[in-house]
């Protein structure tokens, strides 16, 4: 080798090694400063100045990551304007976000190509830029980014080094942070000593002025204060009015303590919801302190008293001396004010406690019907003078005694109570419970409970209130009797006129023009609805006595069912409909939308024999009326009753499903037509006394609302189920099941 190559190579050598050092010294330089610094603020500039010396470039910044922010923390060479920018989002994206994301270094050798999220950078002409995470400990604290406004094509050496200080200065971040956090965590020990001291006099005390009392007196002294006092706000005078205990002040200058919301040192305190340090006492303030007599105050601490959102009112604490208080007493102060709005809050809630008690009390007592409180064993816990009156007990007298002393379950009549809920027309059939007087007698009761809850929503007891309903059962049996009488005593004339209105028609009196027929047609038709109505009348007043008869024998469902049709079809010609029935073979394997299937309407399927065990004659009577509502409510189209087609339906809050001609001993008749349907409200409250489906379509068909709680009536006295499945405007399925002989 040549001495000349061996020149070079020991020059360029030199140089290597003199960038090395001055690399390192450059580091060290970073360190120095990282040491330096007593918190972030002075850590950013002369660290970003050594930063861009190291790396040569003409520009650069520092965002630091906050939760789903990158926030700028210092930018040089990029112009005023970047450092208004808000922070970053991470929705945004762009090259810092991708930097954080991928954990890698990000180099960009030309910007007009790349996507930056800052406006104010993409207006800066910069040619070529590097983003470094910067990370210590396996954490993201931020990125760091510099840029060239000249062509640069960075090299894997620029880049190695940028990482190296990046993360050198990741680690000098932390390490102020931790050390500000240590700092922080010191002073806020010796603040909760303070605060326990208070908290530990607040445990002694069971008297809420007394408690007061401690706390403004603690506080006053500990602050080295001469005088302390709280105003609440009186929402109704809406003014700022000082209550009583105070430490050191008469109850005179306690009573004239008072200011507006915003009047003084007082009112700023409530309006802004911080706490301030009045060094020299303002007009305004002196005002109020004159105002109640109160001198010789120079200087003072105010707060305001706030729990969660809500600010009660303002603790002061006064001080003769000037200038006595200094910002480190003003955090201390704002600290033990938070804890005594928490004393003053829960007084508060105490007083509306006793006020909301002596309210329940009252209004117990005012109370028509008795009241019983049980705990969760149903042990006595309260009984309201109207309950002592009805039962001829005093309260005293059944206090931890079981509920079951006077004939009162309480889970019982919660059950009762939730099925009452579920239906209201069931109350006039809830369980009516006998209880017991002090006497020995007992009287008829309507009984209904409720759970009581405690703050976990776990039940701790019941309240229970009932009445005696004696009278209501006399007024009960009055008017089923009246019902009775009238509605039997209208059945014989309404029965004579309508036989004699067959007799005309018949021609058994002579022969009559067509006007006339019609008109007597008319008129017998009107006759047989009011027949109808008095029927369901009767029905209903014996179902309700429980006089009704049903007297189960075994019987062939599918011929009663094919007879009714027979009987009913002419309905269903008058309108236009196809009233099909489908056998057992041919249920199971229909299609489900069985109108589109054309079938004679006057052929008698040869049905196979379905033995049911019930009364032919009730059943038949709820044929008659599912299968003529059918054809009420259908304009067009056709109504299919079948037996045996699977379904699975909800009914009541409970499932019901069939499937062949039997499920657990049942056999499940449906009644399908393509009429009006209706809503889920609707099916609902469908089986409910006196309730019809009212719409515009519904307005001209007549009825009373009775039938089907009359037919649910029947088919539950003769051991099945009644549900429906309707969509509106699409048509309805009535199914009812019945017992397997």
């Amino acid at each position: 080798m040549g001495l000349w190559k061996l020149g070079i190579l020991l020059r360029r050598g030199k140089i290597e090694n003199a960038n090395q050092q001055a690399e390192i010294a450059s580091l060290y330089q970073i360190s120095q400063i990282a040491s330096k610094a007593e918190n972030l603020d002075g850590l950013w500039q002369p660290l970003f100045d050594e930063v861009l010396k190291i790396m040569a470039v003409d520009a650069g910044t520092i965002m630091i990551l906050e939760g789903d922010f990158l926030v700028r923390k210092i930018a040089r060479g990029l112009g005023m304007e970047i450092m208004k920018e808000p922070p970053l989002r991470q929705a945004q994206g762009g090259i810092s976000w991708k930097a954080v994301q991928t954990r890698k270094p990000v180099v960009e050798n030309d910007l007009a190509k790349a996507q930056i999220a800052s406006k104010a950078l993409a207006a800066g002409q910069f040619h070529s830029l590097i983003t470094v995470p910067m990370i210590t400990r396996d954490q993201v604290v931020g990125v760091i980014s510099i840029f060239t406004r000249k062509e640069r094509n960075f090299t894997d050496k620029d880049l190695s080094l940028f990482s190296v200080i990046a993360n050198q200065s990741a680690l000098a971040i932390i390490s102020i942070q931790s050390a500000k956090l240590l700092s922080e965590n010191r002073k806020r020990l010796g603040e909760l000593a303070a605060l326990n001291q208070i908290s530990q006099s607040v445990a002694t005390l069971f008297n809420f002025e007394e408690t007061l009392f401690s706390i403004i007196g603690l506080i006053t002294r500990q602050l080295g204060g001469d005088k302390g006092v709280l105003t609440l706000f009186d929402h109704r005078e809406k003014l700022l009015k000082a209550a009583s205990p105070a430490f050191n002040l008469r109850a005179s200058q306690v009573r004239d303590f008072r200011a507006r919301s915003d009047e003084g040192a007082t009112g700023q305190a409530f309006c802004k919801g911080v706490p301030i340090l009045v060094e020299k006492i303002d007009p305004e303030t002196a005002a109020v302190l004159t105002r109640a007599k109160i001198v010789d105050v120079k200087s003072m601490l105010v707060a305001p008293l706030k729990v969660k959102s809500q600010t009660l009112g303002v603790f002061h604490v006064f001080s003769a001396k000037e200038n006595n208080f200094r910002d480190e007493d003003l955090k201390l102060f704002s600290i033990l004010t938070s804890q005594a709005a928490v004393v003053v809050n829960s007084a508060y809630i105490y007083r509306q406690i006793e006020e909301e008690r002596k309210k329940d009390e009252a209004l117990l007592s005012s109370i028509g019907e008795g009241v019983l409180a049980v705990d969760k064993e149903e042990n006595i816990i309260l009984l309201n003078k109207s309950g002592e009156k009805i039962t001829g007990f005093l309260e005293e007298e059944l206090i931890g005694k079981p509920a079951s002393i006077i004939g009162v379950i309480a889970s019982e009549a919660k059950q009762s109570s939730d099925k009452i809920a579920a239906s209201p027309e069931s109350l006039k059939a809830a369980p009516r419970n006998d209880i017991k007087r002090r006497d020995g007698t007992t009287f008829p009761a309507r009984i209904s409970s409720a759970a009581t809850r405690d703050a976990d929503d776990k039940i701790i007891g019941a309240i229970v209130v009932f009445s005696d309903i004696t009278h209501d059962l006399e007024v009960e049996q009055m008017k089923q009797e009246l019902i009775s009488i009238a509605t039997h005593e209208l059945r014989t004339p309404i029965t004579g006129i309508k036989g004699y209105l067959d007799m005309i028609l018949a021609g058994d009196t002579g022969e009559l023009n067509a006007e006339t027929k019609e008109t007597l047609q008319e008129t017998a038709g009107i006759t047989q609805k009011l027949a109808d109505l008095v029927d369901d009348l009767l029905n209903v007043g014996r179902i309700e006595q429980g006089r009704i008869e049903v007297k189960p024998v075994a019987m062939d469902l599918a011929k009663l069912i094919s007879d009714v049709i027979k009987e009913i079809s002419i309905q269903a010609k008058q309108k236009n409909l196809e009233l099909v029935m489908l056998n057992a073979s041919e249920a199971s394997s229909a299609n489900a939308d069985i109108s589109n299937k054309s079938r004679d309407s006057s052929a008698s399927p040869q049905n196979d024999k379905i033995m049911v065990k019930a009364d032919p004659d009730r059943t038949r009577q709820v044929l008659i009326n599912l299968i003529g509502n059918a054809i009420k409510y259908t304009e067009k189209g056709s109504v299919t009753v079948s037996i045996g087609n699977s379904s699975r339906v909800t009914s009541n809050n409970n499932n019901y499903s069939s499937s062949g001609n039997e499920k657990s001993g049942q056999v499940i008749t449906h009644v399908q037509d393509t009429g009006l349907g209706m809503s889920k409200e609707g099916q609902e409250k469908l089986f409910s006394k006196f309730y019809r489906v009212k719409t515009e379509k519904t307005r001209s068909i007549t009825g009373t609302g009775l039938g089907l709680w009359i037919t649910k009536q029947i088919v539950e006295l003769m051991g099945g189920k009644i549900w429906v499945e309707s969509v509106e405007g699409k048509g309805s399925t009535f199914s009812f099941s019945l017992p397997i002989s």
